[in-house]
């Protein structure tokens, strides 16, 4: 029998609650955070458009919805005659039309738990490429005024059980189409699994649960298929996104919230024309917190681009709690020409806050493959970039030494690992997630027993003995109060999500 324990170095001391009491020191806990994440695994400004009370322009209709003021069989076409339900909207809206979302929480016709426009993972019918319409929350319930923070527009599943991205948005034109682009945003929604997902109930004294602290919501995240030994909270462990798309045209997703994804906080397909991700946060998701791949034919990938700028992106988890793969902040992906990554924050992700390992399938294409990576903060992360390199997995770069990859470029001046005396952004962090994660720990144990029933039966037919092994982190992808996801909003002057203006 082997056992091993690993340990991050640091413990916090946090008086009170507060990073300023503690007097953090940024390098340490990165220093600290990458050590103990390396063993573990072993092996332009920041406002978006935003125009308060006022109503986006359009060439189409304007529908209102509310969970609170609407009804069921209004027509929505005005303030005082909202729909209650969005996804009614959805499907009454045509392309140009705008749809104004007030606070409350959607959940779809009759709560089933999940929105679409258009149908996941099949476009082959007219009906389900979608329709290309504009989606702004965080309205007043009489939209008198708008505001994302006052005014939550939440996608909060609670007791459902579904199999679909919690927002499933389509928005393609049949192959060969050659008229006008069309648009597409998603502004000022809260995309939430946190109240969905299936945890370990929280117990520090417990090691099985993954509590770190009394401080964290629950304990470990369950994986599909995994059945620990201790009491649960929570409904569903299944693999699905926060967002998905399959989209062209001009796209924009801003001033959102994705947190306790336990699939992808977005993951798209990006046809011809350009999409932007900004003034996001993303935090407590898993796989990844972004990724976008071009879904185009080879000829058309120049037409393919986007931009991913003024996000923060913190505590990405590993697909298992044995942090074997995954966990990236921001992927870059193939089939789009050129992809702009700056004034992002991307913090205590447990793999990489940013990958580039995707190759395009020809010299020429990747030669002309534009990844560029500037004016990022860093910290805490187990690697600030990832790369491919032949004769080894991977590498992994510092922020401070990103230029000296060749893969990110032409543009790659302005990382650095976040400069100290950001304070107020450290103490808007939920500080027991925080310090749960910088002193993250795994034990892992394996056995083998020659006399079991298995491996005797296993050696009458010549078969493969089996062992058994125990893996147990004392984190891993915890609930994270998705409340205080809003307090991370313009804490930091032109880098992470700013203030919706």
């Amino acid at each position: 029998m082997m056992n091993r324990r690993i340990a991050a170095a640091i413990v916090l001391m946090l008086a009170a609650g507060t990073v300023a009491h503690a007097q953090l020191n940024l390098r340490n806990l990165k220093d600290a955070a990458k050590k103990g994440l390396e063993n573990v695994a072993g092996n332009n400004n920041g406002t978006v458009n935003n125009s308060g009370s006022a109503v986006p322009a359009t060439k189409g209709k304007t529908f209102y919805v509310s969970a609170t003021t609407g009804s069921a069989r209004a027509d929505g076409l005005s303030a005082t005659s909202a729909m209650k339900d969005l996804q009614k909207a959805i499907n009454t809206a045509e392309d140009d039309d705008i749809i104004l979302v007030a606070e409350g929480n959607y959940l779809g016709n009759l709560d089933r738990g999940y929105i679409e426009c258009g149908r996941f993972g099949n476009s082959s019918q007219a009906s389900d490429r979608g329709k290309f319409i504009s989606i702004y929350g965080g309205y007043a319930p009489d939209f008198s005024e708008r505001d994302i923070i006052k005014y939550v527009t939440k996608l909060q599943p609670t007791d459902q059980k579904f199999i679909a991205p919690l927002f499933n948005m389509n928005a393609r034109r049949p192959y060969g189409y050659d008229g006008p682009e069309g648009n597409v945003v998603i502004d000022g929604l809260v995309f939430d699994f946190g109240e969905n997902n299936l945890y370990c109930a929280a117990d520090v004294k417990n090691e099985i649960t993954g509590t770190p602290n009394e401080g964290v919501l629950t304990g470990r995240f369950v994986e599909p298929d995994a059945a620990p030994n201790c009491p649960k909270v929570g409904y569903a462990n299944g693999d699905e996104y926060g967002l998905h798309m399959d989209v062209e045209g001009n796209v924009r997703v801003s001033n959102c919230i994705f947190v306790n994804c336990r699939d992808y906080g977005i993951s798209a397909l990006m046809g011809k024309g350009h999409m932007e991700i900004c003034n996001n946060i993303f935090i407590a998701c898993r796989y990844a917190a972004c990724q976008v791949k071009g879904n185009v034919r080879d000829a058309d990938i120049p037409l393919v681009s986007l931009d991913f700028h003024h996000n923060t992106v913190l505590f990405t988890w590993t697909r298992t709690k044995a942090f074997e793969d995954m966990g990236q902040g921001f992927r870059f992906m193939n089939g789009i020409r050129t992809i702009n990554v700056h004034n992002n924050i991307f913090g205590c992700n447990s793999n990489c806050a940013v990958e580039r390992v995707y190759y395009e399938s020809n010299k020429a294409m990747e030669a002309a493959k534009e990844s560029n990576l500037y004016d990022n903060y860093f910290f805490a992360n187990r690697r600030d970039l990832e790369i491919a390199s032949s004769g080894v997995a991977s590498i992994s770069v510092p922020a401070a030494r990103i230029e000296e990859a060749e893969q990110i470029g032409p543009k790659y001046e302005g990382n650095m690992e976040m400069p100290e005396g950001n304070d107020e952004f450290l103490k808007a962090i939920d500080q027991p997630y925080l310090e749960g994660f910088l002193t993250l720990k795994i034990m892992s144990s394996q056995s083998y027993n020659a006399n079991s029933a298995a491996n005797q039966a296993n050696r009458m037919f010549g078969l493969n003995q089996q062992g058994t092994e125990i893996v147990r982190p004392s984190m891993y992808c915890n609930k994270y109060p998705w409340e205080k996801a809003k307090d991370l909003f313009g804490k930091v002057n032109n880098y992470g999500a700013q203030l919706p203006k």
